[in-house]
């Protein structure tokens, strides 16, 4: 009995892997723009909940500040959106989030300013946060680190392992997150 059950143990690894090596594959094939961390606060660190909050506002804002009305309307190329990956266990490696940032090609409003790396760090400072253990609201920038490590990308492919590299370790439906639901159309297949 206690083979069988080592057996079935070893084909639920092999099988995450196998599954976490697909969506690796996935994400190498999408052109993102930036790699966003969100840098972890030991004291107080975010739920995945709060972050993902966040970065659909965020998303929002970036859609609305630089394209037309119907963006919502528009397929994932044509538009920002974001993918993100938790890291840390809270014990022995703290809690951070690694985010993937799509942009579009295509900017449809002429903005004097382009810089989407300051509207993510600003907006992301802007917004309020409460601790949610003590109740108190979060500060950032108190240190003069900004709380959002942000670069372009130049490797996908390096970007996205590194990225993902705790998929298998973290609970089941906590490796990773998407901000908004995809709007490509699904795909007909004939019976």
């Amino acid at each position: 009995m206690f083979g069988d059950q080592r057996l079935l143990v070893m084909s639920s690894k092999y099988q995450k892997d196998a599954e976490k090596l697909e969506i690796q594959r996935w994400l190498k094939g999408i052109p993102f723009s930036h790699f966003i961390t969100i840098e972890p606060t030991p004291a107080f660190p975010f739920k995945q909940d709060e972050v993902v909050a966040r970065l659909r506002l965020l998303e929002f804002r970036l859609n609305k500040k630089y394209l037309k009305s119907s963006f919502s309307k528009w397929s994932d190329d044509n538009r920002f959106w974001m993918v993100g990956f938790r890291e840390g266990d809270g014990v022995s490696h703290q809690i951070h989030y690694h985010i993937l940032l799509h942009s579009p090609s295509v900017l449809h409003k002429k903005i004097q300013f382009e810089n989407v790396s300051a509207d993510l760090q600003m907006g992301w400072m802007m917004m309020p946060s409460q601790n949610p253990y003590t109740g108190k609201m979060r500060r950032f920038c108190l240190d003069g680190k900004p709380p959002l490590n942000i670069q372009k990308v130049e490797s996908v492919t390096a970007t996205t392992i590194y990225c993902s590299k705790w998929m298998n370790r973290i609970d089941e439906g906590e490796g990773f997150f998407f901000t908004t639901p995809s709007n490509n159309k699904p795909i007909r297949v004939a019976a």
